[in-house]
Formats: structure tokens, sequence, C-alpha cells
């Protein structure tokens, strides 16, 4: 049975978030949960402007969604929603290891498009760390259907 590359891409996010979940890493997908974190943003922004005396900082810290943003203050949680805007198609996820915080990238090979490549030490230069998961996702997987009968 030949793989379409949509067929792939989810193939390579299930190689993916199953690696992520046994090395205990926190993660969120970028092209499912941006909007969740951008509604979080805007959330965090109507608090702030209800009762201005906690800072943004305090509710980014104390906050139950926190598992969704993976961020410790609020000037982390703008650098990641601006490349979140201006980079979504070029980042897959955005993981916390525990010793550091990444966008993750998805490939099959090392060799990366220019404008990822350019997105990528564009976030370097943001401070935001890159890593590249590979995995290789065949073509083609053998597949059958057989019928069970009661004899």
């Amino acid at each position: 049975m030949k793989l379409d590359n949509q067929d792939k891409k989810r193939i390579f996010e299930i190689l993916a978030e199953k690696y992520f979940r046994e090395n205990q890493w926190k993660y969120f997908s970028i092209s499912k949960d941006a909007e969740k974190v951008q509604k979080y943003s805007d959330e965090i922004n109507r608090q702030h402007a209800a009762y201005p005396s906690i800072t943004r900082d305090w509710y980014i810290q104390n906050s139950g969604s926190r598992s969704i943003h993976l961020c410790d203050s609020w000037e982390e949680l703008k650098i990641i929603l601006g490349f979140l805007k201006i980079g979504e198609k070029y980042f897959d996820y955005f993981v916390d290891t525990g010793e550091l915080k990444a966008f993750c990238v998805l490939s099959a090979t090392k060799e990366l498009e220019p404008d990822r490549i350019d997105m990528i030490l564009n976030a370097q230069e943001a401070g935001i760390k890159t890593l590249v998961f590979l995995s290789d996702v065949p073509d083609e997987i053998e597949a059958h259907v057989l019928q069970i009968k009661r004899n």
C-alpha cells in the first residue's frame, strides 16, 4: 500500500510524540495547539487588564494552562508566539526536555529546506533552540485484509 505525504506526516507525528512521551518531555503540536496558545495569551492580557497589579509573569507561572504553552515568563511566551505567527509552517512542535526548550522539526533527512533553515536561524538569534527529529517513514507499507469465517 502506497502512503501519501499526509499519511507519512501522521505516522511521523505518532513516532515523534511517542518519543517525547517515553523521554518524559512536555510538548505541544504547533499545527494542533498554536491557536490554543494564542487564546491563552489573549486571556492573560484580559486578566492583566482587569487586575493590572498582578504581573503577566504571575499568570504564566501560576496557571493551570502551563502545560499548553510550556513558558516560564510573559517575555518567553511573546517570543514563542511571534515565531508561531510567522513560522508556523516551519516548525512542528515546541518541546520542553527538562533541560532545554526548543522548537522541533520533523524530517526524514538532515537536509532541510533553505526557508526552514532561515527560520531556524532567526529563532536561534532570538534565543530559541531547535531540534530535528529524524525518522524514515517508508513510502509503502504492506497490508492485507483477511476474512474470518466460522467453520
